[in-house]
């Protein structure tokens, strides 16, 4: 073989570096868990929200996705989280005055506590997000608040800080029945001295026990009556009322009224039946009647136990209520109309009640503070979550309540 002419197996020794390390084998990557993260809300263009909404009275509601809130919000609009709301009867007679399935989608609910989620920048000095707050939106032809959120304009609808140490509950429902029973109040407060004599029919009655709170500690009223069920007369007496009188057994409720403004004697039985006698209450006329049941059986014969040119108020009518057929404002009538504009025939000033909330109502910020300060309690009847509205409406119907029916609303 030629010196020049290369031996292959000599070439391959000479070519092979032993110091070279070998190139280690490629590991398989370890299993990688993938996990949902929420965008943050600056890089949505909507606030998506999760609503219950109904079309008429003939379907159940049911909850929509479809409703979503442009961000950046209006300068004046403010987003709320909600966290609880109080169901009222309006929200039965709203919703039963919608009779066709064609209409757009409505919502439940007029109350609401909750978390500020977005300001407008009209109130970016007034509110922030992180708030506590509370508040009405009543909006009768509209959506409602048992929603995951809601829009509010705080120039229109009411809003104020969530009472401190209240919870969501009792700070959702509070304000219905406050501002009812305040503007109740005011309305015939020139009747009402330290002597007066007030009588609620429904004292049990969310409103109603509200009315007893406010007279009693607002007012400073002792002679306050009731006239409620045997199984609330515990309730109502431990929020203020001075005497319950009992429907149950008691069924000509004009004679025991006459009986007791003219003697000063109420009769009723105790648990074992045994009849007993209470003459808490001076023999004297009443001097403002407060009507939270309805019917006429106590218009009836009203001049035997209403004083001369004292009030009766009603915040429901002539007809007694029934939550299943009854639609908002068309509870008026002829004799009712007659006797609000011609009431001093009947020597009293009869008042039907239409509440009517405003943004910067002094009732507002009142009851915060009598509620932080615990001079009243917001009553809560049940509570349900907001998946189980049928029975919260349910309670609702029967208007048999001891206090608020509230919803609780789930994080969305």
């Amino acid at each position: 073989m030629s010196e020049e002419q290369a031996d292959p197996q000599q070439l391959k020794i000479s070519t092979y570096l032993p110091d070279t390390p070998a190139p280690r084998p490629i590991s398989p990557p370890p299993p990688s868990h993938l996990k949902r993260v929420g965008r943050p809300l600056r890089h949505v263009q909507y606030i998506p929200t999760k609503q219950l909404v109904y079309f008429s009275k003939n379907k159940e509601p049911t909850f929509t996705y479809d409703i979503k809130y442009k961000t950046p919000i209006k300068s004046n609009n403010v987003v709320v989280q909600i966290k609880s709301v109080g169901l009222n009867p309006v929200d039965l007679k709203i919703r039963n005055a919608y009779s066709s399935n064609f209409n757009y989608e409505r919502g439940i609910g007029r109350e609401y506590s909750g978390v500020i989620a977005a300001v407008g920048d009209k109130y970016k000095t007034t509110w922030k997000e992180g708030d506590e707050v509370c508040g009405i939106y009543f909006h009768p032809n509209s959506l409602g608040t048992v929603s995951s959120d809601v829009k509010i304009d705080p120039s229109v609808d009411p809003i104020v800080k969530k009472p401190k140490q209240l919870s969501w509950e009792k700070s959702g429902s509070w304000l219905y029945t406050f501002g009812s029973a305040w503007q109740i109040l005011k309305q015939v407060e020139k009747k009402i001295s330290k002597d007066s004599i007030v009588l609620i029919n429904g004292g049990a009655s969310s409103v109603g026990l509200m009315c007893i709170q406010l007279l009693k500690h607002y007012y400073k009223l002792d002679n306050i009556v009731v006239i409620c069920s045997g199984s609330a007369i515990k309730l109502t007496k431990s929020v203020g009322a001075k005497l319950a009188i009992n429907y149950t057994v008691n069924s000509d409720l004009p004679k025991v009224l006459q009986l007791l403004t003219t003697t000063g004697v109420y009769r009723d039985y105790d648990s074992d039946g045994t009849q007993f006698e209470s003459r808490d209450i001076p023999a004297k006329k009443i001097d403002v009647i407060i009507d939270c049941v309805g019917g006429y059986t106590l218009m009836e014969k009203v001049n035997d136990y209403l004083t001369k040119g004292g009030s009766y108020i009603t915040t429901v009518g002539d007809y007694k209520s029934d939550y299943r057929k009854d639609v908002y404002n068309s509870w008026n009538n002829p004799a009712m109309n007659a006797r609000t504009m011609f009431g001093s025939i009947w020597s009293l000033s009869y008042i039907p009640f239409h509440f009517n909330p405003k943004p910067n109502d002094e009732w507002l910020q009142v009851g915060v503070d009598m509620l932080e300060s615990g001079e009243i309690d917001n009553i809560i009847d049940s509570v349900y979550d907001w998946r189980q509205y049928s029975k919260a409406e349910a309670k609702l119907k029967k208007g048999h309540a001891h206090g608020k029916v509230v919803l609780n609303i789930e994080d969305f």
